[in-house]
């Protein structure tokens, strides 16, 4: 009965949300993904997506890779939690104890840890050696035999997310070094994945919560990038890589292990809602050559993994930018605009305007005025991310009904 109810819930979903009362800084005629240069990409994605839908069979793999809009985790949670109504639930994606790098956690997941440890973030300068960073874009290294990382994916007691399997992203300094996993009363060894570096485990039962420790000898580390539980369930797998400050050259040239990593996501979809930091400047010092040439390096690593894999550009916010003495006005958003529609004419990707859905220059003092946007003029609230995330899925699911 569910699977034929999805497809019909699908279809009537746009109008749901289209009826609602939006605020009216809103800018409804700019809200559809647009194509420049053609869809095939596309099109097979939503095929994908028709097919998971239709037959709640197979897995649909998203990546959402940003900066601070995608690291606050309420914008792509709210899409991931949309396309719930749609399609079945697949994997949590990549999980980091942020807190070790004392920024901001996704608040979705609960996960704590012991022992002391160095993670240094990959944004910001430090006097730590920085580790080898993958797909979250955090690394934490620790000597501590002590330390133990623990998380629970569905902390509001409902089941959503449990798994069977458990991937640790990391390295040891030596072969002495590695994670071991506690399930229950159950310590688990692991099997060693030589081709994507990481640590596989099989659970006895399926959890929702497990605690990582790690077998470190005297004069040995252990670097933890990721950790990854796996349902094996069909759905959709919602990744995302969110790093504040992050820039295009930050994910490209700090993260050699990002295309390795980017190889257990296999996307069908990527969104790119990078631009905002590349952009922090003046006018004059942005360079749209630059930032298209660093572009199509990314892109070119997506297509690496995937051939098939569509493209979706999110366009910089209306926003201000960071000075010395304060907060001035990014006038870069245009410019960063036009780029983002050259190169999704040149690998026929798509692009949602996020620019012109607020209303474009100066729009942001309105979002602002309506407690969507914080003081700053370059952050949304928490009520201003979960908007994005419901008018970036309506988009989405206009373009399937419009593609049918």
């Amino acid at each position: 009965m569910k699977n034929k109810i999805l497809p019909l819930l699908a279809l009537l979903l746009p109008a749901i949300l289209v009826s609602r009362e939006l605020p009216d800084c809103v800018k409804t005629e700019n809200s559809a993904l647009v194509f420049p240069g053609g869809r095939s990409a596309q099109d097979r994605f939503l095929a994908k997506l028709d097919s998971l839908v239709s037959t709640g069979q197979g897995n649909v793999n998203i990546w959402h890779i940003g900066g601070s809009h995608v690291q606050a985790a309420y914008f792509p949670n709210r899409i991931m939690n949309d396309l719930d109504s749609i399609a079945p639930r697949g994997d949590r994606g990549f999980l980091f104890p942020r807190r070790l790098c004392k920024t901001n956690s996704d608040k979705s997941y609960r996960i704590s840890y012991t022992g002391t440890w160095e993670a240094p973030m990959m944004t910001l300068n430090s006097k730590l050696e920085k580790p080898r960073y993958g797909i979250t874009g955090f690394g934490a290294r620790t000597s501590d035999s002590s330390a133990s990382v623990s998380f629970n994916v569905s902390p509001d007691s409902v089941s959503l997310w449990s798994f069977s399997r458990l991937r640790v992203l990391g390295y040891g300094s030596s072969e002495r070094a590695w994670p071991y996993v506690v399930s229950g009363t159950d310590t688990l060894r692991h099997s060693y994945d030589s081709l994507t570096a990481s640590y596989l485990f099989s659970l006895p039962s399926r959890a929702d919560s497990v605690t990582v420790g790690f077998e470190i000898p005297s004069g040995e580390t252990f670097t933890l990038t990721g950790i990854q539980p796996i349902s094996g369930r069909p759905g959709v797998n919602y990744y995302t890589s969110g790093v504040n400050g992050a820039k295009l050259t930050t994910w490209l040239d700090k993260c050699p292990d990002l295309e390795r990593d980017l190889r257990l996501v296999n996307p069908d979809l990527a969104i790119l809602a990078l631009g905002i930091n590349d952009s922090a400047c003046t006018a004059k010092d942005f360079k749209p050559g630059r930032f298209k040439d660093n572009s199509r390096r990314l892109i070119e690593m997506i297509h690496r993994v995937n051939p098939d894999c569509a493209i979706i550009f999110i366009t910089n916010n209306d926003s201000y930018r960071y000075v010395r003495r304060g907060m001035t006005y990014n006038e870069n958003a245009p410019a960063v605009r036009k780029a983002m529609m050259e190169l999704a004419g040149e690998y026929g990707a798509g692009v949602w305007d996020l620019y012109g859905l607020m209303g474009g220059a100066h729009s942001v003092q309105r979002w602002k005025n309506l407690g969507l946007v914080k003081p700053d003029r370059l952050h949304f609230t928490d009520e201003g991310y979960t908007l994005l995330g419901d008018l970036f899925f309506e988009a989405l699911m206009e373009d399937r009904n419009s593609a049918r």
